[in-house]
């Protein structure tokens, strides 16, 4: 039974355009069940105590109820109810984190431009660290930058996310021709730790295979 939940909270979320065996390591962050539900979970105690009171005001209970969509895996109207945000209510903080959740679910979806965009106008202004760190995560890869990676490191909550990230950021260092510098990251890391270790290996494996 612990391990049918465990399987259930760390199998990534499927979405249409590829095959879970086809996602990245980034793609397996962003769709980690546990994180859509913590965005759930932010945007709705958010409505509730963004602006200390017991009346939330209109842009955040239309930022909540644009999250019901997002817990059902209805992304199409999830949008379509963020997108009115941002036109209703620009420059609120709930027009920042819908941007932000339009760029996610366009990364999601492959549509890397639109990503690019969103999540470049609204990762610094959202309002959570884990938010934060996530978008930086995706723009180190749309962006085709690994400073990114160092950026979503400032808003981590421990070592190991801090060690997984810098994973990431090794194997976006090879990808730019920066091996060397790929392998001392990676050498600095505790490579018996079962929590990144699986990616740790596919990303020795990626250096073995360019080098």
């Amino acid at each position: 039974m612990i391990d049918k939940i465990k399987n259930i909270l760390l199998t990534p979320i499927k979405v249409t355009y590829k095959d879970r065996s086809d996602y990245s390591p980034i793609e397996n962050f962003v769709l980690n069940p546990i994180i859509l539900a913590l965005i759930v979970f932010l945007v709705t105690f958010q409505a509730f105590s963004l602006n200390n009171n017991s009346n939330p005001s209109a842009s955040d209970v239309a930022l909540s109820n644009a999250m019901i969509y997002f817990e059902k895996g209805d992304f199409d109207n999830a949008v379509l109810q963020l997108e009115t945000i941002v036109k209703n209510f620009s420059g609120t903080k709930a027009a920042h984190q819908a941007k932000f959740y339009i760029g996610r679910t366009s990364f999601i979806n492959g549509d890397y431009d639109s990503a690019r965009v969103y999540l470049s106008e609204s990762v610094s202004k959202v309002k959570y660290d884990n938010l934060k760190k996530e978008g930086y995560i995706m723009l180190a890869e749309l962006e085709n930058d690994a400073k990114m990676f160092d950026k979503a490191m400032k808003f981590t909550e421990s070592e190991n996310e801090i060690k997984y990230i810098s994973i990431l950021k090794a194997k976006k260092l090879a990808e730019n021709g920066k091996l060397d510098q790929s392998i001392m990251l990676l050498e600095s890391l505790d490579a018996d730790n079962p929590i990144y270790n699986e990616l740790l290996e596919e990303v020795y494996g990626y250096i073995l295979s360019i080098n």
